[in-house]
């Protein structure tokens, strides 16, 4: 493959990759914030409200604030939901809400039963006439969503709830806000008081390590995952390093003197497999390469969407890498 060819693949993976670590963490009934500060401190206050209160059943008509700003008003309990956000599906399935989802992207591959569900094509370019056929109460999509598709289905009458996570908070955010949505209350806080006690589990094991390794993410022609994606922030959880901390952009392309430079204690990459990296002029003289502590997960691989998509098997995702980053604590 030319390097022109290259290039595009890794734009192209790269725009898939942004996908898949969005489709989470809509506010019940908060307009949204203007940075992401103030967001993030949102979200963290809404899910510790969500959790407090989702014993109970969800009361209807119920307004929700989506990651656009949007208020959106759930008149009844959804019986027909069609879900444009691989990640969002599993939740849907993982709150026990399978036979619930009408319609799903081509991407949403996990559990095995959502192949049952009809397809409506992709997040990007969904077959709409399909979509309103289905008569769906509401519409879980990602904010990929393109704007004119989001207005011809409510056009429709649907009701469109965008969602988007970064972050373990969010993500939690974002399943007991669709447990809300669909009067799964129970469920949802027990989803994510499991993420929360698997999680400090993998904490307390990584808290004995006396050198934070450094972690480069490679997500194709060396464009990484900077402050502000999901898999910095799991990164971080693990109290490891993300080698471009300290980037202005949240998918930012980093040259390969920089990479060398900087000599990442670890290289994860979700593109190029370690036979070419270990063959990449450069690469090949890394410490990391040099000594095998590489990470590859490919990116539309089953392992691969376990660390980008932010649901239920999140936190499934960050033990699998703190047993790469941290063998000998595993």
């Amino acid at each position: 493959m030319n390097q022109k060819l290259r290039v595009l693949f890794a734009a192209v993976l790269l725009v898939c990759t942004m996908i898949f670590m969005s489709g989470c963490a809509a506010d019940s009934g908060k307009s949204g914030k203007s940075t992401e500060e103030d967001r993030t401190a949102e979200n963290g206050a809404e899910g510790n409200s969500l959790q407090e209160g989702n014993a109970g059943e969800t009361t209807y008509p119920l307004e929700v604030t989506d990651a656009f700003g949007n208020k959106v008003t759930i008149e009844k309990e959804p019986e027909r939901v069609v879900s444009l956000s691989p990640a969002n599906t599993e939740i849907l399935f993982a709150l026990g809400a399978g036979e619930r989802v009408k319609g799903r992207t081509d991407y949403c591959s996990y559990p095995q039963e959502v192949s049952k569900v009809q397809s409506v094509g992709t997040y990007t370019s969904p077959n709409t006439e399909l979509i309103i056929s289905m008569e769906p109460d509401v519409i879980l999509v990602s904010d990929a969503i393109d704007e004119s598709i989001k207005q011809q289905v409510e056009a429709a009458g649907a009701k469109v709830v965008v969602f988007s996570a970064n972050s373990v908070e969010s993500t939690k955010d974002c399943i007991l806000t669709i447990g809300k949505i669909l009067n799964l209350n129970q469920k949802a806080a027990e989803i994510t008081g499991h993420m929360e006690s698997e999680l400090k589990a993998i904490q307390e094991k990584v808290a004995s390590v006396q050198k934070k390794k450094t972690v480069f993410v490679d997500l194709g022609s060396y464009y990484s995952a900077g402050p502000g994606s999901l898999l910095d922030d799991m990164i971080n959880q693990l109290g490891a390093v993300n080698m471009i901390a300290d980037a202005s952009e949240t998918w930012p392309q980093i040259s390969l003197e920089t990479i060398m430079e900087k000599n990442p204690d670890v290289y994860l990459s979700l593109y190029t497999s370690p036979e070419e990296l270990k063959n990449t002029e450069g690469l090949k003289e890394l410490d990391c390469i040099k000594n095998d502590h590489i990470i590859f997960y490919e990116a539309l691989s089953a392992d691969g969407d376990i660390v980008q998509r932010p649901g239920p098997r999140l936190i499934e995702g960050i033990r699998m890498l703190a047993e790469k980053i941290y063998p000998d604590l595993f």
